[in-house]
């Protein structure tokens, strides 16, 4: 049988620099593959690769050294002006272009979530490629006998999968390698950012295909906490696709065209529960959910939150100029932001008091209020439960697509059970004035409204990227936000590729300027 010659992500990134933007003709000699049928000489070996494959896929979403604040904080639901983790450059007005160089303090914004995401393909690729119909070791239970080889083959596209579809999410383009990848023939090329979607998707629909003919009960080594069947995962599978069916879009026409019949499809044979680790705070944490509650790190951005407020004090912010932006306290009935008063703790958020930022940096930055919905994770020292897909997300995002279908009264249904249950807001009826996509986030206004509103409390925190890639897809980003990153720095200079970048006001990959007008906002 042909062996198929991957290596793993650090020696992928060496044969990269022979084979891209080089006419030199360099001689090296891979002495990655004897190490590797070495190291993978056994079914444990293999196995053990493999169950270890979706670490870092989970760190790609939740680490402090990586994407997660960052994009928080450019699409204005987090707010923070320190400089960790890129949140100033990318939060601050006007917005700049990202700075890619190699040197920038903050450069593992990108490196990290890239890294991350190959080390977690070649993981699963290098066990791939040992096991049928590629290589010729099987999984077998010592005890019980059991042929456990297509659990790993579901896993293993599982991962896959969910890796190319975060790479395409992110960045502009990237490489596809996997098990079949012959990385000493040559000829590897990046390709643009909707051919990684599409590869990504291929292996989420395999993954989705085997689960369906294949009963299977995964380890909880490989997930902490998770005790999921193929069913189980075919649900996370159905979720992801339509996260990204949506999310993938850089721009308001590529939502708007998107499969929303498809995406209402795969929402509703998506999760029922909330997805995510049970954390030890040791091998696996998530600083998304710690340290990114800490109100010392940061506050809930006005433009996530102010919406609710039914004094004026929100709409004479927006309309001051950013000098006087001061921070002010939520009038509003929503009982996830305030209790009776708007000193009082809501059920989600508090009021946390003066911000501890910089106000040189700007007092726009600032916000009272925090979430506390992990506060215990934090104080508990990153131990216990951190969620990456919310089942909120995923209703939500049907919701979308019921308006976008034309089932307004699916989509109320939807809505109200967050705006009534969990915020005690009054009722959404079909009758209600629909509003088009285009409108702002408010809970008073229209059923459009109405939803981005919803899916911005619901989810603030809970996993990466998500409100990033709605407002973008919305079109509302702040003038100038990244859409979208290049590869990092250090890799173009290993690879010997052109230095480029995107980002800043009126320049290439930054938000344009919305033609939308600020919605008036009532005063109860």
């Amino acid at each position: 049988m042909k062996y198929i010659k991957f290596l793993s992500y650090a020696a992928l990134m060496v044969l990269l620099l022979a084979l891209i933007g080089c006419e030199t003709d360099l001689a090296i000699e891979n002495l990655n593959n004897p190490d590797t049928q070495r190291a993978l000489a056994t079914a444990s070996d293999v196995e053990g690769l493999l169950g270890g494959s979706f670490k870092p896929l989970w760190f790609a979403n939740t680490d402090y050294y990586g994407i997660p604040w960052s994009l928080s904080t450019a699409a204005d639901e987090k707010s923070s002006s320190w400089g960790n983790s890129g949140m100033q450059d990318n939060s601050s007005e006007p917005r700049k272009a990202w700075d890619n160089a190699s040197s920038y303090g903050y450069a593992v914004v990108t490196e990290g979530p890239w890294e991350d995401c190959y080390k977690a393909i070649s993981s699963s690729s290098d066990a791939l490629a040992q096991i049928p119909p590629y290589g010729e070791i099987a999984f077998i239970d010592e005890e019980t006998g059991d042929d456990n080889t297509q659990r790993g083959v579901i896993w293993g596209k599982f991962v896959q999968g969910w890796s190319y579809l975060f790479l395409a999410s992110v960045f502009d383009k990237a490489f596809l390698v996997d098990e079949t990848t012959d990385l000493e023939a040559g000829g590897l090329e990046t390709v643009d950012y909707m051919q990684v979607y599409q590869f990504g998707m291929q292996k989420i629909q395999e993954c989705l295909t085997l689960c369906a003919q294949h009963d299977v009960e995964f380890p909880e080594t490989w997930w902490p906490g998770n005790n999921y069947t193929n069913e189980d995962l075919a649900k996370i599978c159905h979720s992801l696709i339509a996260r990204f069916m949506a999310g993938v879009h850089r721009d308001e026409a590529g939502r708007n065209g998107a499969d929303w019949a498809t995406i209402r499809e795969h929402c509703q044979q998506g999760i029922t529960e909330d997805f995510g680790s049970d954390n030890d705070g040791q091998y696996w944490w998530s600083y998304l959910h710690g340290l990114f509650s800490s109100t010392g790190w940061t506050r809930c951005d006005y433009k996530c939150v102010g919406p609710a407020d039914t004094s004026g004090a929100y709409a004479d912010w927006l309309a001051a100029s950013l000098e006087e932006r001061y921070e002010f306290d939520i009038h509003t009935a929503d009982a996830r932001i305030t209790g009776a008063t708007p000193t009082d703790d809501g059920t989600y958020m508090e009021n946390a008091g003066a911000s501890p930022f910089r106000p040189d940096r700007g007092v726009y930055h600032f916000g009272k209020y925090n979430n506390t919905r992990y506060y215990s994770y934090y104080n508990g020292g990153y131990v216990g439960w951190a969620h990456i897909i919310s089942n909120e997300e995923i209703e939500l995002l049907q919701a979308e697509a019921e308006l976008r279908l034309g089932n307004v009264g699916g989509a109320v249904e939807i809505i109200n059970r967050t705006r009534v249950n969990n915020g005690n807001l009054p009722a959404l009826t079909a009758g209600d004035d629909l509003g088009t996509y285009g409108d702002l986030r408010s809970p008073y206004t229209t059923i459009w409204a109405a939803l981005k509103y919803e899916k911005g409390i619901e989810t603030m925190q809970m996993q990466c990227g998500v409100a990033w890639m709605d407002r973008r897809g919305w079109g509302t980003l702040v003038p100038g936000t990244i859409l979208y990153f290049p590869i990092p720095g250090s890799e173009l200079e290993v690879l010997l590729m052109d230095f480029y970048t995107f980002g800043g006001v009126g320049q290439t990959g930054g938000a344009p300027k919305s033609a939308l007008p600020m919605m008036d906002m009532p005063k109860l």
